[in-house]
């Protein structure tokens, strides 16, 4: 029983720590598609205005985001709690940087090469490549399907792959601070 009480305070204490990442994530991906639609495709800076986005929220999740969780990690004392904190921040970043390769790509059609989308789910299909190639981004794998084209593509390959080295830092100390912190009690 006293478990399921930490577990459960510690979710609601995680929720509400990152819950302005989910709105900023949230608010920028909403702010995108709804640009998207009626900016014209054609203009060069748009692309990078999806770039000065893109640093922004890489900035935010660096610097707020991180000293947040960092907080929450102190106050846990699971591995499992350590799990969903990274797995929530992970899944974040990683649909966060599928957006804005979707707005690279639908203001330059040619800033990417490999995509493979079906006709029948349009829009959806085009996200779901685009979360995949983050995921394969953000993992380090690079398989080379999908390949960035453009400077402005290449830059958010550049700031995702820093982004994930970042992440993976951070997660491998606070692995070490819950185990000692563990030891200790």
């Amino acid at each position: 029983m006293t478990f399921k009480t930490q577990t459960g305070f510690f979710l609601k204490q995680l929720l509400k720590q990152i819950s302005s990442s989910v709105v900023l994530v949230a608010v920028v991906t909403f702010i995108y598609i709804y640009l998207m639609q009626f900016v014209e495709h054609d203009l060069v800076w748009v692309p990078y205005l999806v770039v000065l986005f893109a640093l922004i929220k890489t900035i935010y999740f660096t610097f707020f985001t991180f000293r947040q969780v960092n907080k929450s990690i102190k106050q846990c004392h699971s591995f499992r709690q350590l799990l969903w904190v990274f797995g929530l921040l992970v899944f974040l970043i990683i649909f966060s940087y599928a957006a804005d390769f979707n707005c690279i790509a639908a203001a330059n059609t040619a800033s990417f090469n490999g995509l493979k989308t079906s006709g029948s789910l349009g829009y959806l299909s085009v996200l779901f490549e685009f979360f995949y190639f983050s995921v394969v981004t953000f993992a380090a794998i690079g398989y080379g399907d999908i390949v960035p084209l453009t400077t402005p593509a290449k830059l958010l390959v550049i700031m995702e792959i820093g982004q994930s080295f970042v992440l993976v830092v951070f997660g491998l100390s606070n692995i070490n601070n819950i185990h000692t912190s563990i030891k200790n009690q």
